[in-house]
């Protein structure tokens, strides 16, 4: 068993250093690529959407917004900004997560959130993450649809509002509504 337990976090060390060697934090004179990488990715229709809302509101989280980068050409990134629910639990928005659309499905993005997800987890400053996207996509990380009634930003696919629960033994299953704020 320590054997495994050695393997393992030998495997986790590589796999580290593998992704570190092209994520990064976004720096300021990325703006202009990253943007770009947005309009291709999401248009400008982006803005209209309501988690652009709250993004309005509340900027990013500098510590959590990171690109992949490959030869000095950026092809994807991802970004979070905080929420509250219900006015007691402190949350992040995972968003924008963009990849290229020539380099989906390589593995870029799922690198990113893992990244992102396991940094936060390490802060242990908050109780969810939410996102709106694909269950399909985001289950593997840990999120659960939302089955409560929610009052989120503006309007909202509500099968497409995910949630993934960061502390142990906090439960949002007997809260009859949410709000996000």
């Amino acid at each position: 068993m320590l054997i495994l337990n050695v393997k393992s976090y030998r495997f986790n060390i590589i796999f580290i250093l593998l992704i570190m060697k092209n994520v990064r934090l976004v720096k300021k004179s990325d703006s202009k690529k990253v943007n770009a990488l947005l309009n291709s990715t999401f248009g400008p229709g982006r803005f209209a959407r309501s988690v652009y809302r709250l993004r309005e509101q509340r900027p990013y989280e500098e510590h959590l917004s990171f690109v992949y980068e490959q030869k000095n050409n950026i092809l994807a990134c991802i970004s979070y900004c905080k929420t509250i629910l219900n006015n007691q639990f402190n949350g992040l928005l995972l968003g924008p997560l963009a990849v290229e659309l020539k380099f989906k499905g390589q593995g870029f993005g799922v690198q990113l959130v893992e990244y992102t997800l396991e940094l936060i987890m390490e802060e242990n400053k908050h109780d969810f993450v939410i996102v709106v996207g694909d269950f399909d996509y985001y289950e593997r990380f840990g999120f659960n649809k939302i089955s409560q009634k929610v009052n989120f930003y503006g309007p909202v696919d509500k099968g497409k509002l995910l949630i993934k629960q960061l502390k142990k033994g906090l439960s949002f299953s007997n809260i009859n509504s949410i709000k996000f704020s």
